[in-house]
């Protein structure tokens, strides 16, 4: 098939170039670019992630939660839990080491 482009002079060159390094045709080197770009920038597509109304509403659920106050509700005793976690460690070393 064949198409006509408009093509900055510098950029043809270095197509020329790359062409003649790799000793193939100015149209084989093109193809070859081209692909090679179409290739790269499909794979940085966006992913597409489909909520469902299970997804949204678990996830309105819990901005509520943040924005109340309540979250913090959740989180009480979480700091004396670590606290205890960390002496059991302790502990637990302490002993191994004996």
């Amino acid at each position: 098939m064949t198409t006509t482009l408009e093509l900055p002079e510098d950029l043809v060159e270095d197509i020329q170039l790359r062409a003649e390094q790799a000793g193939r045709g100015l149209d084989e080197t093109v193809a070859e670019l081209l692909r090679a770009g179409l290739a790269a920038s499909s794979s940085r597509t966006a992913t597409t992630v489909h909520a469902t109304a299970e997804m949204l509403a678990e996830r309105r659920r819990i901005g509520e939660k943040f924005l109340t106050g309540e979250w913090g509700v959740d989180l009480t005793g979480f700091e004396e839990g670590r606290e205890a976690d960390r002496k059991t460690a302790e502990a637990r070393d302490r002993a191994w080491r004996r």
